[in-house]
């Protein structure tokens, strides 16, 4: 896909997190990531884990692919005519869902970051099942991820660390490189190079995987 740059990723070491919420030094660390202005965030989620509880079942996915919303300067962004009752999530403190619905028929999950009453906002356009039953492409562009997951309107408004929360965050293995193109599927500010993706994954939205790539030294 044309207009792609890669980028190495130092590797970091990580465990195998068990599947509920995050410890307080896990959660302080994760805090501070989804602190970050909404671009650098965007990076920042790629490796992360979505863990979604319902009942005795526990469907963990690893987050592949993202977008950057930078508020009331982003065109593109729900923020950008000002607040309204259905986009409040994104003012709220970093770790709020917001969940809309388009199309009629596709729920979109995104997250609030930056800080409290900045309107940053990250949508989670695609990510890899770890773990659950889930198909290798269940979590495959944003629609699918909330089907997969079951998420839908309801959850607009909730925060990822609440207590007895059924949609958290969790450290996950970052990408070993992570590539950046143009924002998909809108029409204002879509040439902001804006959409991050773990580029070795093949989990990345259809029609949006990279081809395999040589890194240099110094590549970006």
């Amino acid at each position: 896909m044309a207009g792609i740059i890669y980028w190495p990723v130092r590797p970091a070491a990580t465990s195998v997190p068990v599947w509920g919420l995050p410890g307080p030094a896990e959660e302080r660390r994760l805090r501070r990531g989804l602190r970050q202005p909404a671009t650098e965030a965007a990076r920042w989620l790629l490796g992360k884990l979505l863990v979604r509880r319902r009942g005795r079942s526990v469907l963990v996915a690893r987050i592949v692919e993202t977008e950057a919303y930078l508020g009331e300067g982003d065109p593109a962004a729900h923020s950008f005519r000002g607040r309204t009752p259905r986009t409040a999530p994104i003012w709220g403190p970093p770790g709020t869902v917001y969940v809309y619905f388009v199309y009629g028929m596709h729920h979109c999950l995104n997250v609030a970051v930056d800080e409290e009453g900045v309107p940053g906002c990250v949508l989670i356009r695609a990510a890899e099942p770890v773990s659950g039953g889930l198909e290798a492409s269940a979590c495959r562009g944003p629609g699918r991820l909330c089907r997969a997951l079951d998420l839908d309107t309801g959850h607009s408004g909730r925060h990822l660390f609440e207590p007895h929360a059924d949609l958290t965050l969790r450290d996950g293995p970052p990408p070993r490189r992570i590539a950046v193109s143009p924002r998909v599927g809108i029409r204002h500010a879509a040439d902001r190079p804006l959409r991050f993706f773990d580029g070795g994954s093949a989990a990345v939205s259809t029609g949006c995987r990279p081809r395999s790539v040589r890194l240099g030294s110094g590549s970006l």
